[in-house]
């Protein structure tokens, strides 16, 4: 079996409580990955970057 990385980009729509800043959200989000086609075995995975698209 071999090792592959994959760079995900997703978009994420959360309510936020106001004051709070969105980095230390992103920071601590809970997210699960899985291969449901038993093919594969995921890892590691890793969100590598953000962009706060709005904020209302």
């Amino acid at each position: 079996m071999r090792k592959v990385t994959v760079k995900l980009e997703m978009n994420v729509v959360m309510s936020v409580d106001e004051g709070v800043e969105i980095s230390d959200v992103v920071n601590e989000l809970d997210y699960q990955i899985n291969d449901t086609t038993t093919s594969a075995d995921i890892l590691d995975t890793e969100i590598t970057d953000f962009e706060v698209q709005d904020s209302k």
